[in-house]
């Protein structure tokens, strides 16, 4: 427990929501099968429960009527919540305003398949509750990535979704990995992102450098020899690619994550250069060796 919610285990949001309201509706995920991730082993998918979650929004309603401040934007953890069917989301987000009728809009995370599971008047219904900047998990643009890494769809399952969203209204940030593809296939895993980027029209696109955690598929994967990791020099030469072929002006191009090597953030039409220019100099400048033994990833 922290000093005045209760929450369970350990909690993730994307780092664009620093500054927002976290609510813990769900714990875990209920997919939990993709082969690189460790986010949500300790804990399996479950709604919080409902005298908790009341007593953490009465509490977040005493501070805010302390300060005269109310919160317009909420993060909805876990990893799941737009899993839930539209009528429960509904219910939740009703229950919310009871306490925060200032609520404008609700973020989360979304996976593509729970979007699919959605008509398209539960989509709209959701954007007039007030859900947006949905962020999905993308990973790559590659069907057999997809399929070895278990993420549970298919990049005609992304497009087709992500054309559905923008159809309802919703707004999305679109969530990648480089490296995801491994040794040798970056540049072929770059353009296939960038493609996808092109085609689902987020307003974020997030790169994150994958890591291949302890305890965890991907892991016993790579000691066995079924997936060699790609070297540092070829996922900024990926990203750098990335870059070069989003067709996006106004997308928010984002690649700052404690797992990246070179943070860079900006927007592809006005600050492609810049970003192109220090990733050139970080590329021209190398050290594999060297980076190996000053830069360390442990976890998210």
């Amino acid at each position: 427990m922290n000093d005045y919610m209760k929450t369970e285990g350990t909690l993730y949001r994307p780092p664009a929501e620093a500054n927002t309201f976290l609510l813990q509706v769900t714990a875990g995920c209920t997919h939990n099968a993709c082969r690189f991730c460790n986010m949500y082993r300790d804990k399996p998918f479950h709604l919080i429960d409902e005298d908790i979650l009341r007593r953490n929004l009465q509490e977040e309603k005493r501070i805010c009527d302390i300060y005269g401040r109310y919160h317009k934007r909420a993060f909805l953890m876990d990893g799941d919540v737009f899993s839930l069917s539209a009528d429960k989301l509904e219910e939740k987000l009703e229950f919310i305003r009871r306490y925060m009728p200032s609520m404008e809009t609700f973020s989360m995370y979304a996976a593509v398949r729970s979007i699919k599971n959605k008509s398209d008047a539960d989509l709209e219904r959701l954007k007039d509750l007030g859900v947006n900047d949905l962020y999905i998990g993308y990973e790559t643009g590659l069907d057999d990535v997809l399929t070895f890494m278990n993420k549970g769809t298919t990049l005609a399952d992304s497009i087709e979704q992500a054309d559905r969203l923008h159809a309802a209204g919703i707004h999305h940030r679109a969530l990648f990995m480089l490296g995801v593809a491994g040794k040798g296939r970056g540049e072929e895993s770059a353009l296939a992102a960038a493609d996808l980027v092109n085609r689902t029209k987020p307003d974020m696109a997030r790169f994150i450098t994958m890591t291949v955690f302890p305890d965890t598929p991907l892991a016993e994967d790579v000691a066995a020899g079924r997936f060699v990791e790609a070297g540092e020099l070829e996922i900024l030469m990926e990203e750098r690619t990335v870059l070069e072929n989003i067709q996006l002006p106004e997308t928010h191009f984002w690649a700052s994550h404690v797992l990246n090597s070179i943070p860079l953030m900006g927007y592809i039409g006005k600050d492609r250069e810049w970003m192109l220019k220090r990733l050139n100099r970080s590329i021209d400048e190398f050290d594999e060796e060297k980076f190996k033994k000053t830069f360390k990833r442990t976890h998210l």
